[in-house]
């Protein structure tokens, strides 16, 4: 009687779940906000300080703002890596600094706001549309400036970047669904700059 009553506690939830999935992947019409990325335009070197110039272009999904409103605090975390070609055909990429800003996204219900704070530096800022979360991410973090007064000026590099959203986590077995759809977390492929040397910026 206990095996199958567990049995049933396992088995209604999975139900569940993979009802919402279906139902999120078969509905007809549905729209999709565009994939969060970033493009670079421009850098400078000055006195050892490289500043790299971006644009954030998309949204966060529907899906990660409807868990945001429902009480799930979402990370946002933006990873910028100043890298070198070497190995087999230029294949390996040589890390040579890392600058990553996190941002913790959550709602404050009785202001109807969003709530942006930064992880170290604490610095919060509420906005009121969905669309002024990235907007006011963008102005927190543009330009990235990196310190790269020991690398040598003559090294061709590149910088790369990649957004990851974290918000629901499902564990074993229930966390392989997310593997297949997951609408709520997001991670974007690496994004390159073109390849350059400091002494020549």
């Amino acid at each position: 009687m206990k095996r199958k009553l567990i049995k049933v506690m396992m088995i209604v939830p999975l139900l569940l779940i993979i009802g919402i999935l279906m139902s999120g992947m078969f509905i007809p019409g549905i729209v999709y906000a565009e994939n969060l990325t970033i493009q670079f335009t421009r850098n400078t070197h000055n006195n050892g300080q490289y500043r790299a110039y971006f644009t954030l272009k998309g949204d966060i999904s529907y899906d990660t703002i409807d868990a945001i409103r429902n009480g799930i605090t979402a990370k946002l975390l933006i990873t910028f890596q100043l890298t070198r070609s070497e190995g087999f055909l230029g294949l390996t990429q040589n890390v040579l600094r890392e600058k990553i800003r996190e941002f913790n996204i959550s709602y404050d219900v009785w202001e109807n706001t969003f709530i942006i704070e930064e992880e170290g530096p604490k610095k919060v800022y509420q906005v009121e549309r969905t669309s002024d979360i990235v907007r006011k991410i963008y102005e927190m973090i543009n330009p990235v400036l990196i310190d790269v007064s020991s690398l040598k000026k003559d090294d061709e590099i590149s910088l790369r970047a990649r957004i990851n959203i974290q918000t629901i986590k499902l564990y074993p077995p229930f966390g392989i669904f997310l593997y297949f759809f997951d609408p709520w977390n997001y991670d974007s492929d690496w994004i390159y700059s073109n390849p350059f040397t400091l002494n020549k910026l």
